[in-house]
């Protein structure tokens, strides 16, 4: 799995001005933060199950079977290696795996991070669980096909219905469909969905909800929900990206992470 340095890369490393050591543990947060990603690097780098044949000789299905055993297989060592989450970005690039795993490494940690940040304590209990244990897999929903990293522009809605207590998640026009979230087109049963979040008739701007997809028996989307693959993609054909789009989707008040904000019952009409 270890790979050969360029040599072209070599030479001009050599004549950098600057001491590289220095900078690399600015950049890494010091001589022991640069320890640790050598050290969680060298786990993946040295583990021949990692190899595999080269994918562009190898149809679109089976690339994305291939990358999809080898992220799960990575997730499933990580564990065992007892990787805390800071480390899976390091461990899933040096398998290999940074975008072409996408579909798991996005479960793997924006996902599971933004549970761990985003939910209050109940919610942590409820989620994380299921997600470190792979009982759900999961993506972070937020770019849509108008909208990429401009939140205030994003058009998926949230509307709150007191009378029910739940969430309307709905995408009201076609700009507002979800597009390009990783794991999204055949993989993650759930996702973290970035929406507007309207309440006694005032936006409040974007908030997140967590949402689920497809069914855990079928895997088929539940209703109001179509979600399917983008299709392919120059240059990272074996990445699982997706759309989805919701037609009038109601979810518990609940669902909506609230360890910073929340929608509190009898105090909204």
């Amino acid at each position: 799995m270890a790979q050969l340095v360029n040599p072209d890369l070599v030479r001009e490393r050599s004549r950098a001005s600057f001491d590289v050591e220095k900078l690399t543990n600015v950049l890494y947060g010091g001589p022991d933060g640069v320890k640790r990603k050598r050290r969680i690097e060298s786990l993946a780098l040295m583990d021949p199950d990692y190899a595999h044949e080269d994918l562009n000789y190898l149809s679109r299905e089976e690339q994305y079977v291939t990358m999809l055993k080898k992220s799960l297989m990575a997730a499933k060592k990580a564990k065992e290696l007892g990787l805390i989450v800071k480390d899976m970005d390091d461990y899933m690039t040096r398998c290999g795996l940074d975008y072409r795993a996408i579909a798991m490494n996005l479960h793997c940690t924006m996902f599971t991070i933004t549970l761990q940040q985003q939910g209050d304590e109940r919610q942590r209990a409820k989620w994380l669980k299921l997600a470190e244990n792979f009982s759900i897999l999961g993506s972070y929903l937020q770019t849509e096909m108008g909208h990429g990293t401009f939140l205030r522009g994003l058009e998926t809605t949230a509307t709150y219905d007191p009378s029910t207590q739940e969430f309307v998640v709905h995408s009201p026009t076609l700009t507002a469909t979800k597009w390009w979230p990783g794991g999204l087109g055949l993989t993650v049963t759930h996702g973290v969905v970035m929406a507007q979040l309207y309440t006694q008739g005032q936006c409040m701007g974007p908030h997140m909800f967590i949402m689920q997809l497809r069914s855990l028996e079928n895997h088929k989307p539940l209703p109001g929900i179509t979600v399917g693959d983008i299709g392919p993609k120059y240059g990272c054909n074996d990445g699982d990206n997706g759309f989805v789009r919701f037609d009038q989707v109601r979810i518990p008040r609940d669902n909506m992470l609230m360890r910073f904000a929340q929608i509190i019952p009898g105090q909204v009409r």
